[in-house]
């Protein structure tokens, strides 16, 4: 395995391990807007976009729930 870098680019399940997260939680990032061109990203890339978008889950969810009521 390569040496850890900020600016590594990294697939969705390794990103999610550097993150200490289930690959869920970055495939829920990029429903939410997370840019990942090429299906990578970096570890820098990731913590600035969280750091910019606090709440993005519940937004996600709040529309969510938007379509199932159909309002």
């Amino acid at each position: 395995m390569l040496r850890y870098n900020d600016t590594q680019l990294l697939t969705v399940k390794e990103l999610a391990w550097r993150l200490n997260r289930h690959p869920n939680y970055v495939y829920r990032m990029k429903k939410a807007g997370f840019p990942m061109p090429g299906y990578r990203s970096t570890v820098e890339d990731a913590l600035q976009w969280l750091e910019g978008n606090p709440g993005w889950s519940r937004t996600l969810d709040h529309a969510k729930m938007k379509a199932v009521s159909g309002s």
